[in-house]
């Protein structure tokens, strides 16, 4: 009888121990638990995001180039017929309204003309001809003017000039200033969708803690190409201009 009674002291002895064993376990794992989601709540958070700004603007300015070039077997016959054709170019862009200003002549630019063995090597020592070449440059204001003389320009090929025309350079010079605004509105942007994912997830934006300015994208008018080195499209008279700015902020729980 005592034998018994002592066996079941130590059963409910060792049920004990298992119990408070499992108990201990238990409330180690809540524990644990707690601190976990004590420091979710109570670390430093911070949301990362991009802010953008665009424009639709319009070019300035435009550079337009064409050079004229001549070729004869004597270097004064060379020069003779290229002293004739690059006044009827001049000629030519003044009928057109632009400014003598807004012009620029370079000067003569020569080269010999060598002739090639059968064999596809020069022959230095030898010269077959010259030719000759200069420059004619505008820069103006006058946008419409300039980009008509430049489509029309080739028509003097049929008057025998030997002219290349090069496609016009559309530019704007107020770059600097609007690139001031258009960050600021990037910035904007990248707060406000910083505010928009905070809300969503039960946060609130505190403050700023980084923003960094990313290139500026300048493309022909819808188009979006993007470039590490920032894209600066030259060819189109109506331009998309792009700021981006990437923020981070901090956000406390509400």
């Amino acid at each position: 009888m005592t034998s018994n009674g002592s066996l079941d002291r130590i059963g409910s002895l060792l049920a004990g121990v298992v119990v408070g064993g499992a108990i201990v376990w238990s409330s180690s794992i809540a524990s644990r638990a707690a601190v976990s989601i004590f420091r979710i709540r109570h670390q430093n958070k911070m949301v990362g995001v991009t802010g953008s700004a665009k424009r639709r603007i319009q070019s300035d300015l435009i550079v337009w180039r064409a050079s004229v070039q001549s070729r004869a077997p004597e270097l004064a016959a060379a020069y003779k017929t290229l002293s004739v054709d690059v006044p009827k170019v001049a000629d030519f862009i003044r009928a057109r309204g632009i400014q003598p200003k807004d012009v620029v002549v370079s000067a003569v630019r020569t080269a010999e003309i060598h002739p090639h063995d059968h064999e596809g090597h020069e022959l230095s020592e030898t010269i077959v001809a010259y030719s000759m070449e200069q420059s004619i440059e505008v820069t103006s204001h006058d946008i419409d003017k300039v980009a008509l003389a430049a489509n029309e320009a080739t028509r003097l090929i049929e008057e025998g000039i030997f002219i290349n025309s090069e496609p016009p350079r559309y530019l704007y010079t107020r770059l600097a200033e609007l690139k001031i605004e258009m960050l600021a509105e990037a910035a904007k942007d990248a707060r406000v969708r910083a505010d928009q994912i905070a809300v969503n997830a039960g946060s609130k934006v505190s403050s700023l803690q980084t923003a960094k300015m990313g290139v500026m994208q300048i493309n022909a008018a819808n188009e979006s190409e993007v470039s590490a080195e920032g894209t600066n499209d030259t060819s189109s008279r109506d331009k998309d201009i792009m700021a981006i700015v990437a923020a981070t902020f901090a956000v406390d729980e509400r």
